[in-house]
């Protein structure tokens, strides 16, 4: 089956975001090589041997959603992009997301069995800027994060994605992202769902030895020293690029 690890990544800031997936992707790349993997964009000129492919796409946001995080229009990008994938399995992944060890290779079989998988937000109900906790779902059932996600493409995730495209694009929660509306939907979903350890979307602020896939930028530079004990000099190399990038 066909596996497509995805990233949507806006030109502003300099490419910065670009550049940032760009080195996310080869950090996946190297645990998971049989993955093709896709970057939307609208940067035009930009060029990458990463990728297998770079799709253009535009990032315009509706007025309703102007007092979200996400101001650059990274979430209707997103979703658009989603719906079109033509992938049997797909991984979505935050351009600041970073695959650590082996481990990560094992995510795709978990669909073999479940419809979606994805791990539990560090903040774990999002009520900031006023916005409803959806009262008709009890607490103990908190927020997934949305930058690590797979999903199997089958008509019941099509519909899914659909109507978190919806939600969002409606403000129906009035959540600052799209994380309340995909609470709501997998709550109320038949959707077999695989919730991942924190390791495998860590965004903790303590170094932890277990962590599979990082999503902390301002500490990849410590994983990168402290794993296995050792400087990696193929990782050192990895990661100069990286801060050569985000500097540019």
């Amino acid at each position: 089956m066909s596996k497509g690890i995805i990233y949507i990544n806006s030109s502003h800031e300099n490419l910065k975001y670009v550049k940032e997936s760009e080195e996310s992707a080869k950090s996946f790349k190297e645990y998971i090589p049989d993955a093709e993997y896709i970057l939307y964009t609208d940067a035009v000129s930009f060029k990458s041997d990463v990728f297998d492919e770079i799709r253009p796409t535009n990032f315009d946001m509706p007025e309703i959603l102007h007092n979200t995080d996400h101001k650059n229009g990274q979430m209707v990008a997103k979703h658009r992009a989603l719906l079109e994938s033509k992938y049997d399995k797909i991984m979505y992944l935050g351009s600041d997301t970073y695959a650590l060890n082996k481990d990560v290779s094992s995510l795709f079989d978990l669909l073999d069995r479940f419809d979606v998988a994805a791990s539990h937000a560090p903040w774990r109900i999002n009520t900031t800027a006023g916005n409803t906790s959806i009262p008709e779902i009890p607490v103990s059932y908190p927020e997934f994060n949305c930058d690590v996600v797979l999903y199997n493409k089958n008509e019941k995730i099509m519909e899914m994605l659909q109507s978190w495209k919806d939600m969002y694009l409606n403000h129906e929660f009035q959540h600052p992202h799209d994380q309340g509306a995909f609470r709501y939907l997998m709550y109320f979903s038949e959707l077999r769902i695989a919730t991942l350890p924190e390791e495998y979307n860590y965004r903790g602020k303590q170094w932890r030895k277990d962590t599979v896939i990082l999503q902390n930028r301002d500490l990849l530079p410590e994983y990168l020293k402290k794993q296995d004990g050792n400087y990696k000099q193929k990782e050192l190399s990895l990661f100069s690029r990286f801060l050569k990038y985000l500097n540019s």
